[in-house]
């Protein structure tokens, strides 16, 4: 007879095994992610209209984030009380920022790859997340709340789960949705319920989770499909001078 730690063991040996069996290859599941998004109305450039909250509090700035499906996004928001202009650029990994035309050192990084929710592809959606350091090749079982989600880039197992996450994308399992992303550096971006503005579908807001201790929530007021050409996501944006017409045309 088997003890009973073994037996344990045996299992949930066996109970990891057939989840893995059922986990689709993660080339279908890109595949099915990439398909999500345009049935969400994502796959093209979009404009969202944002609100900034720092640490649970009222929102301190409200502004716009662009985002082009090539893996480019840039994210401006004017303070309410300050008076600044703070604008932040990604390009793929490459995350910088500034505040009235100067260059930050070490900004905030309250702007999101979004692009991965507007990946057309599923070569696409990998080849973006490997520039975060996530393999889109595996794929394992997470929860997050009362999702079943599909991890792209694996996670830590046990007690340090939370404290050193891996990079990856967690989505639900049953619509596809993205729910969280972790950056290398353990930056979590977590989304909130879908909202539909017209045709599109985006999250609700965005959470900003830092190991630093930041706490933000980017909350998306209106959401547009945009004329924003790759040209516009330029380092020079970061310190043109700041005008009221230096966003992206809504369509």
């Amino acid at each position: 007879m088997l003890r009973p730690a073994v037996a344990a063991l045996c299992a949930a040996a066996l109970a990891a095994a057939s989840a893995i069996a059922a986990i689709p290859q993660p080339n279908k599941i890109a595949r099915a992610v990439a398909e999500a998004n345009a049935t969400s109305g994502r796959g093209s450039p979009l404009l969202l209209t944002v609100k900034l909250r720092v640490d649970g509090a009222a929102p301190s700035a409200e502004g716009e984030l662009a985002v082009h499906p090539s893996g480019l996004a840039r994210l401006e928001l004017r303070n309410t009380w300050g008076g600044f202009v703070e604008r932040h650029l990604l390009q793929s990994s490459n995350y910088q920022a500034s505040r009235n035309g100067e260059l930050l050192s070490d900004p905030h990084p309250f702007l999101p790859p979004v692009f991965l929710l507007l990946a057309s592809s599923g070569d696409a959606l990998e080849a973006a997340l490997a520039t975060f350091g996530v393999d889109g090749r595996q794929v394992v079982l997470g929860k997050m709340g009362a999702h079943d989600c599909y991890v792209f880039g694996g996670r830590a197992i046990g007690p340090g789960e939370e404290l050193h996450p891996l990079p990856s994308l967690w989505v639900d399992v049953a619509s596809l949705e993205p729910l969280r992303i972790v950056r290398q550096d353990g930056v979590e971006y977590r989304f909130g319920p879908v909202a539909a503005f017209g045709a599109i579908r985006v999250p609700s807001y965005i959470d900003v989770i830092a190991p630093d201790g930041l706490r933000a929530r980017l909350e998306v007021t209106r959401a547009t499909r945009a004329e924003a050409p790759a040209a516009l996501f330029q380092p020079s944006w970061l310190t043109a001078v700041p005008v009221a017409a230096g966003a992206p045309a809504a369509k």
